[in-house]
């Protein structure tokens, strides 16, 4: 397989991910929007470079004509596994240099993966030892699961709730409780969990 750079990949994961969902292909300006580009000429360079690569066919100028090469069609995708995150009492951040597969549909701009270490998250079925796959956002919603860095150098995964003159950082296990901050850093919000089995 010939090689993508990080941007290159993240666009045909994107296209990859639209076509799955929707069965046919997004346009030009919807990638734009996606990855804030501010020119479709800026999306049209990568298709172009996607295609000399074989990895997306279609004609030139025919809106929504793009499809994957089937070669290229893989069932999985690798992401980086950035580390782990606490499920429970918030822990130091810790990098790691591996990858992990993921199916398509988990696939995004900006998506990693984490290792779960703790039991706080429980109820909403996420165990210790299982992989967080989490896209990078800056504002999450209310009842957001969120990757959130405390003090600049401790992680953890809550549900986020923004309160008047406060962030609550709250568990899903009755035996946590929650965290009450003013300041807090969101790295992403949970896009799906992957549990292996020995």
């Amino acid at each position: 397989m010939i090689s993508l750079t990080k941007k290159q990949r993240e666009v045909y994961e994107y296209i990859k991910n639209y076509l799955d969902r929707y069965d046919y292909a997004p346009s030009f300006r919807e990638i734009a929007k996606a990855f804030g580009f501010s020119s479709v000429s800026t999306v049209a360079g990568y298709i172009d470079a996607l295609k000399e690569k074989k990895y997306l066919e279609g004609e030139n100028h025919v809106a929504r004509s793009l499809q994957l090469t089937p070669s290229y069609d893989e069932r999985n995708f690798s992401i980086p596994l950035l580390g782990t995150i606490a499920a429970g009492l918030p822990i130091e951040a810790i990098r790691t240099n591996e990858t992990i597969d993921v199916p398509r549909d988990m696939m995004g701009p900006d998506v990693f993966a984490l290792r779960v270490k703790g039991d706080s998250m429980i109820d909403d079925g996420i165990f210790d030892g299982d992989f967080v796959i989490i896209q990078r956002i800056a504002q999450p919603k209310n009842g957001d699961i969120v990757v959130s860095l405390l003090d600049g150098e401790n992680v953890t995964l809550k549900r986020f709730y923004k309160e008047k003159g406060r962030i609550r950082l709250q568990p899903s296990n009755k035996n946590y409780k929650p965290i009450y901050t003013d300041k807090v850093t969101i790295q992403g919000k949970l896009r799906g969990v992957i549990r292996k089995f020995a």
